[in-house]
């Protein structure tokens, strides 16, 4: 035990066994509802619900394991819900890939990570993105979980990318499930605010908007099972065939950038007040991310989409969890969880939309917006504006990071085209490339 607590570093970082224990337990119970949730979003992808399950469960305790054995840091990975989102409803929804190919371009996306986590380069590129633009990736996707949750409570409707009103009345509003929505969103936000705050808020959540499923006739059609369904999406991926797609190279620079920089955004934002971070520097960064990029690939080889490092993680590391053993406890409860895939099956889809809502919301970077350091002035805010409008008309992250490395390309070279950095430019250029290649190939 003395060799472990040296090994974790418990002196230096001014902790203890309890604590790093206790820190555990809770990241796990704020972060269980992705094994409902995500299940419940892949589903729309045609993907059996069973496999879905035990690819999130079984990679995100691995993932989480290695987060703690070897970055030796207390955060917890898991699939996204803006990764999931971004893979069910734009991957395979509306540029109509099959999964096996959604998850080829996930595969090549982790690698992606791992291979500039690996370069010098990786400092370069995270330099190059404006701190408004890195603000206003975060509302973008946090509007496009939300709008998520929209779809899934059936209030909205998406055509060929777009806003569908055909068929749009305000019996869509009164609709058991938009019922549902209401009851899954109010719960977590109730259960969210500081005065009832309690681990698992989300968790309960969900577990109220799935009983007023039931009662309102909602019930689960095709309930994952502990059975050999769990295996079928298993090596199924196809990394091939989706080299000759022009639109994979897109999808997979979506997907690269919001976990690269996502990553390195929670890393140090989640830290920035603990003794993890020295000048600015977090500990072992290196390491997460090469953790994180070979999250995204296990997941890909088992049947999920990307693996993140899970924003709820600040709630193990509010109660003290600072060492790996935090993200040890909490990736073998993960592993654990199979066990309760009976209870899992007695959750609806629609019971997921209240919480995307909700959890859309809490990824919109308010405090980052508030903060009077972040220099968020007009053109941010107009910047916003129109990625989030781009990320809720389109059902899609793509073009909503189009709009925005455009604007901060231009104005970069309007203000100083000599000073512009070629690395901001360089990352803008393959996007429009990513978004051409489908018009040009036909």
């Amino acid at each position: 035990m003395s060799f472990l607590a040296r090994y974790f570093r418990f002196d230096a970082l001014q902790t203890n066994w309890r604590t790093e224990l206790v820190a555990g337990l809770s990241t796990y119970l704020s972060l269980a509802y992705i094994l409902i949730l995500n299940p419940a979003i892949l589903g729309h992808s045609g993907m059996d619900p069973s496999a879905i399950l035990f690819a999130t469960a079984l990679v995100s305790g691995l993932t989480t394991l290695a987060m703690g054995i070897w970055a030796r840091l207390p955060f917890a990975v898991a699939p996204g819900i803006e990764m999931s989102g971004f893979f069910a409803f734009t991957v395979c929804g509306t540029l109509g890939m099959s999964w096996q190919q959604g998850l080829g371009t996930v595969f090549w996306s982790g690698v992606l990570c791992i291979l500039l986590t690996l370069l010098p380069v990786r400092q370069k590129i995270i330099a190059a993105i404006p701190a408004g633009l890195k603000i206003n990736i975060g509302v973008s996707v946090g509007v496009f979980v939300a709008t998520i949750g929209l779809f899934v409570g059936k209030i909205l409707a998406f055509k060929n990318g777009l806003p569908d009103f055909s068929n749009w009345g305000l019996e869509r509003l009164v609709s058991p499930e938009a019922a549902v929505l209401y009851i899954g969103f109010l719960s977590a936000l109730i259960l969210g605010l500081k005065r009832f705050r309690f681990l698992g808020n989300i968790l309960v959540a969900l577990l109220i908007a799935a009983v007023a499923c039931h009662v309102m006739g909602l019930t689960v059609k095709q309930p994952p099972q502990l059975s050999q369904a769990m295996l079928s999406a298993s090596f199924q991926l196809d990394p091939w065939s989706i080299l000759a797609d022009p639109r994979a190279l897109s999808v997979v620079l979506i997907f690269f950038i919001i976990d690269f920089f996502g990553g390195i955004g929670k890393f140090i934002g989640l830290t920035a007040a603990t003794n993890l971070q020295s000048n600015g520097q977090v500990r072992n960064i290196e390491k997460g991310l090469y953790v994180d990029g070979a999250g995204t690939v296990l997941g890909s080889l088992t049947g999920t989409s990307s693996l993140i490092a899970f924003v709820e993680s600040a709630v193990g590391i509010a109660a003290g969890g600072r060492t790996g053993v935090t993200a040890i406890t909490c990736g073998v409860l993960l592993l654990i969880s199979l066990v309760f895939t009976p209870l899992v099956a007695l959750v609806p889809a629609e019971a997921a939309a209240g919480i995307a809502l909700y959890v859309g919301w809490l990824l919109l970077p308010i405090r980052a917006l508030k903060d009077p350091q972040a220099s968020f002035g007009r053109f941010d805010a107009i910047v916003a504006c129109a990625m989030g409008g781009v990320s809720l008309l389109t059902f899609g992250l793509d073009k909503a990071l189009l709009v925005g490395f455009w604007a901060y390309s231009l104005r970069a070279l309007s203000h100083d085209r000599a000073r512009a950095n070629p690395y901001l430019l360089a990352t803008t250029a393959l996007l429009t490339l990513a978004a051409l290649f489908p018009y040009a190939w036909n």
